[in-house]
């Protein structure tokens, strides 16, 4: 999809109302994490944040260069940092109340540190006695902000640049949701000329690889779950089978939500609300 979208041959809603597409590739997509993980901590997991973590980094620092020289970047650099220029340039109606933005940050919060999920308990049983937890989660803490502030460098400036280019006004670009992601940086990428393909690229790899780095962390707290079960119960503990038996769980509801398009294909489940 992604090189597709680049090249102008395939949009966001094409792809979510292609169920045989969406069930591929996240069948693809859980057999890359089931690998990671079934590899074990060191060999696997570890593994795979030591380079990708890094290029993930990397990558973000050029996309976030060349998102903040395009002509009218500065002006979503002022709604990302001057307080009120929101609502005054127009992207907003009116500001929101100090209530709804502690209730946002703090629900941001929980998810990009993966709070009350389980995995910061599991990655951080992992770690050796002697290190110290304190410094530790100041220190992940402090690097998810920075990383959390790089990515709306990398996508703010550039979509608001964008679209004020194409003659929209402020209110009608899409700075959230999975519009922005699939379709406002598509069109983007799309209008940077020849390196357009190329930085898209860049970009949507990055995005891959945080997704995989997130779904390994999930599937790591489940398959640990039932290796302590085991280990608990005096049973000889199978890293693999246990892996592959958590896969292939989480693997059926993934397919689930993607052969219905998120919604896009009708596709009704028992107990969901019609």
């Amino acid at each position: 999809y992604f090189g597709a979208s680049i090249s102008g041959t395939a949009t966001f809603g094409a792809m979510l109302t292609n169920p045989f597409g969406c069930f591929m590739f996240t069948l693809l997509f859980m057999v890359v994490c089931m690998i990671v993980v079934k590899s074990g901590v060191d060999s696997g997991i570890e593994k795979f944040n030591k380079i990708g973590m890094p290029a993930l980094f990397v990558m973000l620092v050029v996309v976030i260069i060349r998102a903040v020289t395009l002509e009218g970047a500065e002006e979503g650099l002022k709604f990302m940092f001057v307080p009120g220029y929101a609502v005054k340039a127009g992207f907003i109606e009116e500001a929101p109340s100090f209530i709804s933005v502690l209730a946002t940050a703090g629900g941001q919060m929980f998810f990009s540190l993966s709070l009350a999920m389980g995995a910061m308990v599991t990655y951080g049983s992992y770690l050796s006695k002697k290190e110290n937890l304190v410094k530790n989660s100041a220190v992940i803490v402090a690097a998810d902000t920075i990383v959390a502030l790089m990515a709306g460098l990398a996508v703010i400036p550039a979509a608001v640049a964008n679209g004020l280019a194409s003659g929209l006004a402020p209110s009608e670009i899409a700075l959230g949701g999975p519009k922005l992601l699939f379709v406002t940086l598509q069109d983007v990428f799309a209008n940077m000329g020849a390196a357009g393909p190329l930085f898209g690229i860049i970009f949507y790899a990055l995005v891959l690889l945080a997704a995989i780095s997130s779904a390994i962390s999930l599937m790591e707290v489940v398959s640990a779950y039932f290796m302590d079960k085991a280990h608990a119960k005096g049973k000889k503990v199978n890293r693999k089978k246990i892996v592959i038996i958590v896969s292939i769980a989480m693997t059926v509801e993934a397919l689930v939500v993607a052969v219905d398009g998120l919604g896009s294909n009708g596709l009704w489940v028992p107990g969901q609300k019609t």
